[in-house]
C-alpha cells in the first residue's frame, strides 16, 4: 500500500473485552442496585444489560472457546479441562493446540489488526500472534506463558499472576481472600500497562477470580455468614473498580463489552456419576484411590468424565471396548439416558436432571466424534462430578458454588442488544461485526449488538 493510501485510509475501531468469569446477571444487577458495583452501573446506564446464555457443558475452557471461535463445542472440539485421546484411554489437559477452530486473534491478525490478550482460558501454550498475549489458568507458570516469551518478565515486575492457588483456598477462606486481592491487583497493573502503551485494535482481558470466589465462598454468601458474606461482597466492589481502571486507559470510542461465560448458583449436593455406573452394572472398576481410565475392561459399558460427559465403550473406537456399535449402541445409549432421568435427590426426592443430551442434539461440526456419547445436565443445586476412587453417590465439599447454563450476563457500553437473548458462540461473530469486519461463513452465532 502507497503512503498516501496509508494516509487516507480510515483508523481502526478499537475493541475492549472484559470477561468476569461466571458472574451471574441475578448477582450483578442485584450489587448494582446496592451501590457496590458503580462503574458497572455506569455503563450498563449508557449501553446495555442483558442476562446471557452459556455453552453445553457449562465449563469455562468450553464456553470461552465457544467465544472466541463464534462455534460451538462440536466444532471448536473442547468439552472439558480434560479430555480422552481418540482410541485410547489416556488423558490430556485441554490446551490451545487442540482447539480445532480458529480464535478470534488468528482471525483477526489474518485482516491486519493487532491483538492483546490476557488470561483467557484454552491459551496454554501461547499462540504466536501479531500483539501480545498471555496464557490463562491452566499455564503452570507466567515463564513460558506469553507471546513474545520476554513479556513475562515485564508483567511479573507488575506483580501479575496467572491465577490463585486453588489448593490453598480449599485449607482456607482468608487465603483465598489474600490471594484473590494479590491476582486482581496484578491483572489490573498489567492490562493498564499494555493497553496504554502498546498498540492494538483488539483487546481482551480475562478474570478469573470472580469464578473461583464463587466456587468456594457462594455458601457463606446464600447464608449471609457474619465474616465471609461482606467480604465476598467486597471482592466484588474490587472487581468493579478492576473494571473502571481498565476501561479508563482506553478512549471513549474504543467499544467495550464486558461478560461472564456462565452463571453461578448454590451447590447442594455433589453427585458422582461415575458411582452410578457402577451401581447400575455399566462401570466394571471397583473404587480405590488408584482408579482411573486406564483400569477400564471389556466388563465396562459406559464410563463418564465431569461435568455430565458420558461415553459408551464402543468396540473399535476405545482398545477394550465392550459394545458393538449401531443397534446395540443405541439401545444402550437408551437405557442410560432413561436411567439418568429416575436419579432424585437425597433431600427431596426430586429429579436431579434438567436435560439429558445424545451428543447429535447439541453438537454440530468436525469434532463431533470426538465429544461425550451423552451429556447430562442437572437442575440446579446438583453439581455433577465423575470419580472412579469414590464410591459414594453423594458428597460435600468445600466447592459450595456451581455453573448454571442461563444466567450470565452481557454488558455493552454506549450500544444496544437486540431482542434475543445473547449466547456466548455470539462473541467472535460480536466482535467482527462491531470493528466493522465481515463474518466468516463458519460461524454458530450471531452479532448480538449494533
Amino acid at each position: 500500500m502507497s503512503l498516501l493510501a496509508r494516509l487516507r485510509r480510515k483508523p481502526r475501531r478499537r475493541m475492549l473485552v472484559i470477561g468476569l468469569d461466571g458472574v451471574p446477571y441475578s448477582l450483578l444487577t442485584g450489587l448494582m442496585a446496592d451501590g457496590d458495583m458503580p462503574n458497572l452501573k455506569a455503563i450498563a446506564e449508557g449501553g446495555d444489560l442483558k442476562p446471557a446464555l452459556s455453552t453445553y457443558p457449562t465449563v469455562s475452557c468450553a464456553a470461552w472457546s465457544s467465544f472466541v471461535t463464534g462455534v460451538n463445542p462440536g466444532a471448536h472440539g473442547v468439552f472439558g479441562f480434560t479430555d480422552i485421546r481418540p482410541g485410547s484411554y489416556e488423558m490430556y489437559i485441554t490446551g490451545s493446540t487442540y482447539v480445532t477452530s480458529p480464535p478470534l486473534w488468528r482471525i483477526l491478525n489474518e485482516r491486519g489488526h493487532k491483538v492483546i490478550v490476557m488470561n483467557v482460558p484454552v491459551t496454554f501454550p501461547p499462540p504466536d500472534v501479531d500483539g501480545l498475549l498471555v496464557s490463562g489458568f491452566l499455564a503452570p507458570e507466567l515463564q513460558g506463558a506469553t507471546h513474545p516469551e520476554g513479556l513475562a518478565a515485564r508483567l511479573s515486575s507488575l506483580g501479575y499472576r496467572i491465577d490463585i492457588d486453588p489448593w490453598k483456598a480449599r485449607e482456607s477462606l482468608d487465603a483465598l481472600l489474600e490471594d484473590l486481592d494479590l491476582t486482581l491487583k496484578g491483572r489490573v497493573s498489567g492490562a493498564v500497562d499494555l493497553l496504554s502503551k502498546e498498540p492494538w485494535t483488539y483487546g481482551m482481558v480475562h478474570v478469573m477470580g470472580t469464578d473461583r470466589i464463587n466456587h468456594f465462598m457462594w455458601g457463606k454468601w446464600a447464608s449471609g455468614d457474619e465474616t465471609y458474606a461482606p467480604a465476598f461482597r467486597d471482592y466484588y466492589r474490587k472487581v468493579d473498580a478492576a473494571v473502571g481502571q481498565i476501561v479508563g486507559a482506553v478512549d471513549d470510542d474504543t467499544e467495550v463489552l464486558l461478560l461472564s461465560d456462565h452463571g453461578f448458583t448454590l451447590t447442594e449436593h455433589e453427585l458422582n456419576l461415575d458411582t452410578w455406573l457402577r451401581e447400575s452394572g455399566y462401570l466394571g472398576v471397583p473404587a480405590s484411590d488408584e482408579a482411573g481410565l486406564s483400569d477400564i475392561a471389556e466388563d465396562t459399558r459406559v464410563f463418564s468424565m465431569t461435568p455430565g460427559r458420558i461415553y459408551i465403550n464402543v468396540k473399535g473406537r476405545q482398545p477394550r471396548g465392550s459394545v458393538e456399535a449401531g443397534a446395540d449402541y443405541e439401545a444402550l445409549r437408551d437405557e442410560v439416558i432413561a436411567g439418568l432421568g429416575e436419579i432424585t435427590r437425597p433431600d427431596t426426592g426430586a429429579p436431579v436432571m434438567q436435560h439429558v443430551f445424545r451428543r447429535e442434539e447439541v453438537f454440530t461440526g468436525d469434532s463431533v466424534e470426538r465429544a461425550p456419547d451423552i451429556l447430562a445436565h442437572p437442575y440446579d443445586g446438583i453439581d455433577l462430578k465423575s470419580s472412579m476412587t469414590s464410591a459414594a453417590l453423594y458428597a460435600n465439599t468445600p466447592i459450595t458454588g456451581m455453573h448454571t447454563y442461563d444466567d450470565a450476563f452481557w454488558l455493552v457500553r454506549g450500544r444496544s442488544f437486540g431482542d434475543e437473548t445473547p449466547c456466548v458462540h455470539d462473541g467472535a461473530p460480536t466482535v467482527l461485526s462491531l470493528l466493522g469486519e465481515d463474518l466468516p461463513d463458519h460461524f454458530d452465532g450471531r452479532p448480538a449488538a449494533s
